[in-house]
């Protein structure tokens, strides 16, 4: 199970690349909105410093192969709009977490869908079984995002709700 450290994944929709040192002030604004930060754990206020090592420890996990982040970009203009990212592989169960989020000026649109569809199938392919998402309760946006990109509900608690796509029901 590997993804190719430089692996691009295009949707049509949207197309998730690496990070790169260009993208400070996208990430620095993503995981600086107030909205968002009630659902993410990163430090806030959230700042350059931060965005600056985030990408340097995203480019050092990938080459590892332990996490895969991607900067979410329209088509065209590799315009910065969210991020999504494969983490907290379990090789033994060749099981991988996804998470994603886009900035509020871009939602509504199924760019998070288009972000989560790909990069699910990007992992499949590569050879997990099995991609989970875990929401926190409340987060109905992310609930719905899961949903139409055909994730089921694997189990739920107080705190939050583990989706899941697995290889098996990964065409529904």
């Amino acid at each position: 199970m590997r993804i190719e450290p430089e692996s691009v994944i295009a949707t049509g929709t949207v197309v998730l690349r690496p990070w790169c040192s260009g993208d400070v002030e996208a990430l620095t604004a993503i995981y600086s909105d107030p909205l968002s930060a009630q659902y993410i754990e990163v430090p806030q206020p959230y700042d350059a410093a931060q965005a600056t090592e985030f990408v340097r420890r995203s480019t050092r996990s990938r080459a590892a192969g332990t996490t895969f982040h991607y900067a979410v970009t329209l088509p065209g203009a590799d315009t910065v709009v969210g991020s999504a990212y494969l983490h907290d592989r379990a090789p033994n169960e060749a099981a991988t977490h996804v998470s994603y989020l886009i900035h509020p000026n871009h939602r509504g649109r199924g760019l998070a869908t288009a972000a989560l569809i790909g990069l699910t199938e990007a992992a499949l392919s590569a050879g997990f079984l099995r991609i989970l998402a875990r929401i926190e309760t409340g987060n109905r946006a992310s609930e719905t995002v899961a949903a139409k990109a055909g994730f089921a509900v694997l189990w739920s608690n107080d705190e939050e709700t583990c989706w899941h796509k697995t290889a098996t029901n990964a065409s529904t």
